[in-house]
């Protein structure tokens, strides 16, 4: 059970790291201004804005599905499972456990998955620094 309870943990501590990741991502595409774009008597690019624009959206699509509900998402065994095996005692905490044991199975498929998309975003954050940075460099 424990093991169940440590998952749902990991998976909110992912969610609020991707709420984290887009708030990055908003203001480092907001404040790119400070980098030498947008002043008076130089304005922001319109090919910057988009590229700037793509990168926010791509993570913006990262983000949405990590915060997505997780389908099939198990917080404990299968009852089924126990009600099935009530002839003795040993078979009702041998149907928990493998219940459990399922649970912690896809519980960790739907972690990874999310991870793998977290770890794109990440990415995807990085380029958009390096890109506004880049672009801001090269136009002085």
């Amino acid at each position: 059970m424990l093991a169940l309870s440590q998952q749902d943990v990991t998976m909110t501590n992912l969610k609020n790291r991707a709420m984290g990741l887009i708030t990055i991502s908003a203001l480092v595409g907001t404040f790119s201004s400070f980098f030498g774009f947008g002043a008076k008597d130089h304005p922001l690019p319109l090919w910057f804005a988009i590229v700037v624009i793509a990168f926010v959206f791509l993570i913006l699509l990262c983000v949405s599905y990590i915060l997505s509900p997780a389908k099939k998402w198990n917080f404990g065994p299968d009852p089924m499972l126990i009600m099935a095996a009530q002839d003795y005692e040993h078979r009702i905490v041998w149907a928990a456990a493998k219940g459990m044991a399922g649970a912690v199975e896809k519980n960790s498929e739907a972690i990874a998955r999310r991870a793998w998309v977290f770890f794109a975003g990440v990415v995807l954050l990085s380029f958009e620094a390096a890109f506004v940075v880049a672009a801001s460099i090269g136009a002085r």
